[in-house]
């Protein structure tokens, strides 16, 4: 059975402080790179947007500036992150929340993500990233 290392663990925490710093700072180039080549985001259900690869991930990153003016917040928090099927995977749930500080900081979505992460060169990358609502 394979473990995560400590070091592993603040990696993956470190990676998720810059996916919602990067989303929310509108740095698209910045939050592509925390995926995978070929990498998933979807979000089933709640806004029926499945993207994937470089250029439709870049695209949530427009939609967030657009529809958010730089207001919305992303926070990604009660991170559990397990071993996957080899070394070079983790599996990690965690709660997603989503306010709008334009509209005195109101929770706009909040869900349950489901994640794969792979070590690519020696990083944790997003593999596939789901948020789906609680449930």
């Amino acid at each position: 059975m394979t473990t995560l290392s400590t070091e592993d663990r603040l990696d993956i925490a470190d990676l998720f402080a810059r996916y919602v710093h990067s989303v929310d700072s509108n740095q698209p180039d910045a939050w592509v790179t925390l995926f995978t080549p070929d990498g998933v985001f979807d979000i089933p259900g709640l806004m029926r947007m499945r993207m994937e690869g470089p250029d439709e991930l870049r695209g949530m990153v427009a939609t967030v500036a657009t529809q958010g003016g730089g207001k919305w917040r992303h926070q990604i928090t009660n991170i559990l992150a397990e071993p996957g099927n080899s070394r070079d995977e983790a599996r990690v749930k965690a709660y997603g929340l989503v306010t709008d500080w334009g509209n005195g900081g109101k929770p706009m979505i909040f869900t349950d993500y489901r994640i794969t992460l792979r070590r690519l060169s020696g990083a944790w990358r997003i593999a596939e990233l789901i948020a789906a609502g609680p449930g």
